[in-house]
């Protein structure tokens, strides 16, 4: 990676906004905090409330708008392309950076000039007020060689990460029809042929999801098929094919078992909060996932007689 030329941020942040205007200052402010005059390239996905104005009323942004609703792969890889530094970085509207987290990825990059992006941790907040939870995402960070990692469940939230620009491009950048979990899909094909580093720290607050937050990770039944489709999409790449069957079994199985163990849990939780039928929607799809784990699980076995 070459130095940037003077006058050029160091990195351009891409953020992609669709009818939350309300958020936007504060991620805004954020991304001021966190590193030493970045760019901000603030793209409009075709919003219908107050977007446009109240970006007018903020200094320091470069302003996108797109003439239809593209999604967020769309929008993100229209900030991409709009973005003048080497390096991009990504950050959703109701997500805050922390302070001089920018900074330390550059840095981190830097010292790894054969690594395509910098990831890192994430500080879980409550979806009512952004306050930390005091859980820290991901518990481990691989690095270095992390695609068969990557392929068993995705730890690389797009809020975290730093990348170089021309890799991104290079890898087709993100899917455009792709509506779900687009960045996992990006992330493996970057990894399959790049090296990856990461820092410890966290450098992003993460608003959780609930059934009503808005966010698209709050459907998880369609968020879980929706990865194993992207799974199998990923199996499909000349460094995934040419591996042991064992190895492509291996990573199979275990994002199943994600899955339903996730599944079951958001099940018992629904039916503990009077909400039978998300508890129902979610057992059954469990069921669909390991249905010979299922037969003999009694938690599963209990959900689905009491919902």
């Amino acid at each position: 990676m070459r130095e940037p030329e003077i006058g050029m941020p160091a990195v351009s942040v891409i953020l992609a906004t669709y009818n939350r205007a309300g958020f936007l200052p504060r991620a805004i402010e954020s991304l001021r905090l966190a590193g030493s005059d970045p760019e901000i390239i603030v793209v409009d996905d075709a919003s219908t409330d107050n977007t446009r104005e109240v970006c007018e009323r903020l200094s320091g942004i470069r302003y996108l708008r797109l003439s239809r609703n593209e999604g967020l792969a769309g929008a993100r890889n229209a900030g991409i392309r709009a973005s003048s530094s080497e390096l991009v970085a990504f950050l959703d509207d109701d997500d805050l950076r922390l302070p001089g987290s920018l900074d330390s990825q550059v840095r981190a990059l830097e010292a790894s000039p054969d690594a395509a992006l910098c990831y890192g941790r994430l500080l879980a907040a409550d979806p009512l007020h952004q306050l930390p939870t005091g859980d820290i995402i991901p518990k481990r960070c691989p690095t270095g060689d992390i695609f068969w990692d990557l392929l068993e469940q995705n730890f690389v939230s797009p809020v975290t990460v730093v990348a170089a620009k021309q890799t991104l491009i290079e890898c087709d950048l993100f899917n455009p029809a792709l509506r779900a979990v687009e960045d996992w899909d990006l992330w493996l094909r970057v990894a399959a042929v790049r090296r990856v580093v990461t820092i410890e720290a966290p450098v992003a607050l993460y608003r959780r999801a609930t059934l009503n937050s808005g966010q698209m990770c709050s459907d998880s039944v369609s968020m879980y098929r929706q990865m194993f489709r992207i799974q199998k999409m990923a199996l499909q790449l000349p460094r995934a094919a040419a591996a042991p069957a064992w190895q492509r079994r291996r990573v199979r199985l275990a994002l199943r078992k994600l899955a339903y163990d996730a599944l079951v849990y958001e099940a018992k939780v629904a039916l503990a909060e009077g909400d039978a039928v998300t508890a129902r929607a979610k057992s059954r799809e469990a069921l669909k996932i390991r249905p010979l784990r299922a037969r003999t699980d009694l938690n599963l076995l209990r959900l689905l007689r009491a919902a």
